[in-house]
């Protein structure tokens, strides 16, 4: 992954185009070991990144990784304690030979990239989200999920949302919006950064942290097949999160899509597509 992100684009934008690649949708990374690398990498958070590993099962992988480096130790540091010289002893040596040899090589040029949704049915349906028609009206928005429910997730969604609430807007009538957390932890920093009092303000409902609408359980799961939720989990199968027509984006367009209340991207100068 080379280049410079986008400010309103996110891994999970970056798994979307991966999924739609000819060689992932023919079935050439089932079975495999996936290794992302790059400048792009690089840049990422390490909350970003375990979005990128986490999603290895969409793409058919038996397991994906990222090699330790300097953004690995910092977090190691700030989320666990350790000392440099204890989080370097642990990374040290954990990347690929020089001479590894790959199945194959996929490069993707992340600065030209834009926010990607999955059409309902299969996580690799990837288009961009100016591909749809302009009105494209969702009922429920769900924010959360393993792959979704991440401090930087949540980052997003209160960007969005404290945007909104200062030019007096509101989750969109009629659109339930869930926001669920992947963690306790994650759950404390929201109520530590004051999210869980933003997204109450904008009609946003906080729900505690479970697996949920993305198995199924839940807030957050259609009632009907007429329904159309625009979500943050990692798959879309039929029946997958009930019997509505689901589509997959990033965290940003999941919260504006609940502000809209239709399908649409996020832009960095803080305003709705």
């Amino acid at each position: 992954l080379g280049g410079a992100m986008p400010a309103n684009v996110t891994a999970k934008d970056v798994m979307l185009e991966l999924l739609r690649h000819p060689l992932v949708r023919s079935g050439g990374a089932i079975g495999m070991a996936v290794e992302y690398t790059g400048d792009a990498i690089a840049a990422m958070s390490i909350d970003e990144r375990a979005t990128l590993t986490n999603m290895a099962a969409e793409v058919g992988a038996f397991t994906a990784v990222v090699a330790p480096d300097g953004e690995t130790v910092r977090y190691l540091v700030a989320r666990r304690g350790m000392t440099q010289h204890e989080a370097w002893a642990l990374c040290t040596g954990l990347v690929s030979d020089p001479e590894a040899e790959y199945d194959a090589v996929i490069r993707i040029d992340v600065s030209s990239l834009r926010p990607m949704v999955a059409l309902p049915g299969d996580p690799g349906n990837g288009v961009t989200v100016d591909e749809l028609p302009p009105d494209v009206a969702v009922d429920i928005a769900y924010a959360g999920s393993c792959t979704a429910g991440k401090r930087a997730d949540m980052d997003m969604y209160a960007r969005v949302f404290a945007h909104a609430r200062a030019r007096g807007a509101r989750i969109a009538r009629g659109v339930r919006c869930y926001v669920q957390c992947g963690s306790r932890e994650v759950y404390g920093y929201c109520v530590e950064r004051g999210y869980d009092r933003l997204f109450a303000e904008v009609g946003a409902t906080l729900i505690a942290p479970s697996c949920g609408a993305c198995i199924g359980a839940g807030p957050g799961v259609s009632r009907s097949a007429s329904e159309v939720t625009i979500s943050a989990i990692n798959r879309n199968f039929p029946g997958r999160s009930g019997p509505g027509q689901l589509y997959l984006a990033s965290p940003y367009t999941v919260a504006a899509s609940a502000i809209a209340g239709r399908i649409v991207s996020w832009h960095a100068d803080a305003s709705e597509a």
